[in-house]
């Protein structure tokens, strides 16, 4: 798959690094967050508790550096500028607000008349997200498969944020009688498998090659999880909520498994015609991250069959802490000394020595934060696993230091200066 990085057409980058500076902030305090989540291990996995910090790790990090990449990447892979610069302003300031409303309602009971509220305010701002995003689709001449899983995965972004409104309408205002369990699920389906999993996909087939140096791949794989997945995230998600008979979901489950399944066996093809073999930093955090997300998957086919919220929970912190954050803080370590350095020292090219871009990273920290982090989710899964809060919570203090590392790089590279030797 071969994508011109008409970097030209990148927004500004002080655009992008509002989301993302933000996305580190939320990060570390959802970490702190998550140190006293260690009494909820055993309990019910849809409660107030998980609620607020799920919203405060999903919406204030996962989601937030997703549409900075958008952002950045959108513009690139299509060779068309975002539709608007202002609304992408708007949206962050009133995604903001809106989602601490939430995250407030939720954490402390007395304010838990601010959910609606926060979520219609969350709403509006996603809904100026998709439509910038829709606008500047409607600017292309030719849809790439790239771009159809960008596209996909906005409209799932439309339809989750949609349930999720009417669900914090039903709980604050009595709006609708609903089951408010299946469509929770069906919420959380289509915000994590629909859209987080889509642009995930989406983006890996521009950012993995090109970071991997790797070529002429076969792309069937890939062509094949687009529709396995897409279809199969709907389908569940229908089934949930009109509540049809369980064989469904378990044929959508199966579409999904076999979505992600083509999902790994792609990246495996890319990674074994890459012509940079180095296993860096960058490399362990993908690995992990896929043989989590794998894990995460099989256990959330147990959650929905037996209903068990120890597995649903181990299934969250597989997906949350071994997946996305994984896979998204080893982007994040070639992503953002990119931006810094096309920024800063691309005008400079030529007229002085520049830093090569692996240099923007202190190389010690982030293989320290690597190993850390991956040992504080296997810890955090037993402690889950075992039902034990201090083993829990132990894992929880490991991703605390880890987060604090990657912090430290991400400071180490907006404030990165040319050194004599480099």
């Amino acid at each position: 798959m071969k994508v011109s990085l008409a970097t030209e057409m990148a927004p500004p980058f002080v655009l992008v690094a509002h989301f993302f500076i933000a996305g580190i902030i939320f990060l570390f305090l959802s970490s702190i967050a998550l140190l006293f989540m260690s009494v909820d291990i055993s309990g019910y996995i849809i409660s107030s508790s998980l609620a607020a910090f799920s919203h405060l790790y999903l919406l204030g990090f996962v989601m937030m550096v997703i549409f900075g990449a958008m952002y950045q990447l959108l513009p690139v892979v299509l060779e068309v500028p975002i539709f608007s610069k202002d609304f992408a302003y708007v949206q962050f300031y009133m995604y903001v607000v809106g989602f601490l409303l939430m995250v407030s309602g939720f954490t402390f009971g007395e304010l838990h008349l601010l959910i609606p509220y926060g979520a219609v305010i969350t709403y509006l701002s996603m809904l100026i997200f998709c439509f910038n995003v829709f606008l500047t689709f409607n600017r292309l001449k030719k849809i790439t498969l790239v771009s159809k899983f960008l596209l996909i995965g906005t409209i799932f972004l439309f339809i989750s944020i949609t349930l999720g409104l009417l669900i914090g309408l039903s709980l604050g205002h009595g709006l609708l009688a609903i089951d408010i369990d299946a469509w929770v699920k069906a919420h959380m389906l289509g915000t994590l498998g629909g859209f987080v999993m889509m642009i995930v996909m989406g983006v890996s087939m521009v950012l993995i090659p090109m970071f991997s140096l790797s070529h002429d791949y076969e792309e069937k794989w890939i062509n094949a999880t687009l529709y396995l997945h897409s279809f199969g995230i709907a389908l569940c998600m229908i089934a949930l909520i009109v509540k049809l008979p369980f064989f469904i979901q378990a044929i959508a489950m199966v579409l999904i498994v076999l979505g992600i399944l083509c999902f790994m066996v792609q990246i495996g093809i890319i990674f074994h015609q890459r012509a940079r073999k180095q296993n860096d930093y960058w490399v362990k955090n993908v690995v992990f991250g896929l043989v989590c997300l794998f894990a995460a998957v099989i256990s959330s086919m147990f959650y929905m069959i037996l209903a068990n919220s120890t597995i649903g929970i181990l299934a969250g912190v597989l997906f949350f802490f071994g997946f996305l954050l994984s896979f998204i803080v080893g982007h994040i370590y070639k992503i953002l000394p990119f931006l810094v350095w096309y920024e800063r020292f691309a005008p400079l090219v030529g007229k002085q020595k520049v830093p090569l871009l692996h240099q923007m990273i202190h190389t010690k920290v982030a293989d320290t934060q690597t190993w850390i982090l991956f040992v504080s989710v296997v810890v955090l899964s037993s402690g889950v696993l075992m039902q034990f809060e201090k083993l829990f919570f132990i894992g929880s203090v490991l991703l605390l230091i880890s987060l604090i590392l990657v912090a430290f790089n991400t400071v180490y590279v907006f404030n990165y200066k040319i050194k004599e030797n480099d």
